[in-house]
């Protein structure tokens, strides 16, 4: 379930314009702060992009930042960053203004969390409320339901 790796506190809104390496940095804030993953975390995701192109970005205006759990991931956790500019990634024509941070322990314990995930991220009009919503709680809430 998402409501097992996804808290409230870990869901934000940023006002700030930003490049995608601050943009991955911001996402990752949170999990980073509250020990869920190591500052090697975030710098692997960004290394890997500039090797590989941005292959987390799965539609337009979302993005699911991830990298192995041996990269720097302490305990499994979710953040959502809504980013009022949208973040331009390397060799992707899409932007992106909906970045979902995963910290995943293993291979297998969060598919359960990105089954729920892809159903959510496959209805469009989903995913436009949630680009447009004015609090974190709200954003919150339209994940967990």
């Amino acid at each position: 379930m998402i409501t097992e790796m996804l808290k409230l506190e870990n869901v934000r809104i940023i006002e700030e314009d930003c490049d995608w390496e601050k943009a991955i940095y911001i996402s990752m804030q949170t999990l980073l702060e509250q020990g869920y993953i190591t500052e090697q975390y975030p710098r692997t995701i960004i290394d890997t992009t500039k090797k590989h192109g941005a292959y987390y970005v799965l539609c337009p205006d979302v993005a699911l930042a991830h990298s192995r759990p041996e990269d720097g991931v302490i305990k499994k956790q979710l953040a959502l960053t809504l980013f009022r500019h949208p973040i331009s990634f390397p060799n992707k024509k899409d932007t992106v203004r909906l970045i979902i941070a995963l910290a995943a322990e293993d291979s297998n314990s969060h598919l359960d969390v990105l089954a729920q995930l892809a159903e959510l991220l496959n209805d469009d009009s989903r995913i436009q409320s949630c680009v447009n919503m004015n609090s974190s709680q709200e954003l919150y809430e339209e994940f967990v339901k």
